[in-house]
């Protein structure tokens, strides 16, 4: 097994080499040109989000409280249709480099440098929520304990982000999409057909004891919200070659994200259903150690790891890109390879000391959703309509970013809750009064 994950890392990172070239300058290191064609954006978007994080605490989720898991991946689904619907073709539009880019040109450069490090403390802790699950995969996969394993998936992941840029991770994207469909979709049809649940096991429960109507809120808002306003795929849908494609990608990923949350699903509800014992394992590799034949595993762990690497990669260029042109205003290529390097080894500490995977992605997600999504999603539909009041949009994102942000860290979950759609309102309001007491784009030129 060894021996295989060493040929498909090679091959990852004979892809990276060969985009090398394509590195030319900054703006082709994070966008990739601009003229991308949409099946890679597609492919792209749906690697980069259904990453191992997803995939592994989904399945965990589902064998512990049923059904009701399925709202973790199918948020983002909705999330990408409105995406679709209300932003892909203004954001691509925009002609902005980063999401952070785009505040700027919406908000000024307050909001550009708040937003900025927003995103890079947000994406460091989602960092660390991929290599936490690349460490399970290796762990299965070679023996290595939790620390060997962490140190292992973040060195590779690191050379492999810095040699490529944003068009090998296009390409490899597209390659391990692929891997990971077969993978999962295969690994499905055979544990239902090689032990059928017995009838009535498997049930479809929107509510259960442990997820509420409170909890479905806070799936289709906060969770959501993380994928509607994001700068992994706004530096997709900027990427992309024309406006309308940037539309089409998200409408066709949220599709793709829509099945993909039944599959997955569907693998924790089988292992609840048939009763399947996990041991120490989470349940996600234990069913590939114990309930897979051999081949079918060891695709399904190649599968899981394509799913992480897509969207660790991701996640390291992203937030470097934002540090070094918007956080810090420049536009050095060296420099944006340190501060992967950086992000990398902050991401890598965070995971050793971390186990529960959906708690460190809900936690992080929890303050950017809060303050940036509801000001962003003003500012963007105002586009051409009004230009917001910088100084009250700036308070929008921070009043809501402190709020979501802060209650994560209550001890009682409910009151995490209620303080991420306290953060939500406030910033929502702020930004709407921004609106308000915006100019019109006549006044402006006037």
């Amino acid at each position: 097994m060894l021996w295989i994950l060493i040929a498909y890392g090679a091959l990852l990172l004979a892809i990276a080499f060969a985009s090398l070239k394509y590195n030319s300058s900054f703006d082709n290191f994070l966008v990739a040109g601009r003229v991308q064609p949409r099946f890679l954006i597609i492919a792209s978007m749906l690697a980069s989000t259904i990453g191992g994080g997803i995939t592994i605490g989904t399945v965990s989720k589902a064998y512990a409280m049923g059904f009701a898991a399925f709202w973790f991946v199918a948020a983002g689904s909705l999330a990408h249709f409105l995406q679709g619907g209300l932003l892909s073709k203004k954001v691509r539009d925009s002609e902005a480099l980063t999401l952070s880019d785009l505040a700027g040109k919406l908000g000024g450069r307050a909001s550009r440098k708040l937003v900025s490090l927003i995103i890079v403390l947000t994406w460091t802790g989602i960092a660390a929520g991929q290599f936490l699950a690349a460490s399970k995969v290796l762990s299965t996969m070679t023996g290595l304990g939790h620390a060997w394993a962490v140190l292992a998936a973040a060195a590779f992941l690191l050379v492999y982000t810095l040699i490529g840029g944003q068009k090998s991770v296009l390409r490899t994207d597209f390659f391990q999409f692929g891997v990971l469909a077969i993978a999962l979709l295969a690994s499905l049809a055979w544990l239902f057909i090689a032990r059928t649940p017995a009838p009535g096991s498997i049930r479809i429960e929107l509510f259960s004891p442990k997820f509420g109507p409170l909890d479905l809120a806070y799936y289709l808002v906060v969770v959501a919200g993380s994928y509607f306003i994001c700068p992994m795929m706004f530096s997709r849908i900027l990427s992309t070659d024309s406006p309308a494609n940037a539309r089409k990608a998200s409408f066709t990923s949220g599709f793709g994200m829509l099945a993909f949350a039944f599959a997955i699903t569907a693998i924790g509800l089988w292992a609840r259903a048939t009763g399947f014992d996990a041991g120490k394992l989470d349940p996600l590799n234990a069913i590939i150690k114990n309930a897979l034949p051999k081949g079918l595993g060891i695709l399904m762990l190649l599968g899981i790891l394509a799913a992480i690497l897509s969207t660790a990669d991701t996640v390291l260029l992203t937030a470097a890109g934002i540090l070094e042109n918007d956080l810090l205003e420049g536009k050095s290529l060296p420099r944006v390879r340190l501060w992967v390097a950086l992000i990398a080894v902050i991401g890598a500490v965070i995971a050793l000391f971390q186990t529960d995977i959906v708690d460190l992605l809900l936690r992080t997600y929890q303050g950017y959703t809060s303050g940036i999504v509801p000001a962003l999603l003003v500012a963007i539909l105002a586009i051409g309509k009004r230009k917001l009041e910088p100084r009250l949009l700036f308070a929008a994102i921070l009043s809501g970013y402190l709020l979501g942000f802060g209650s994560s860290y209550l001890a009682d979950p409910t009151l995490q809750k209620l303080g991420a759609f306290a953060g939500l309102a406030v910033s929502a309001i702020l930004a709407l009064l921004a609106r308000a007491r915006g100019t019109s784009p006549e006044k402006r030129l006037a």
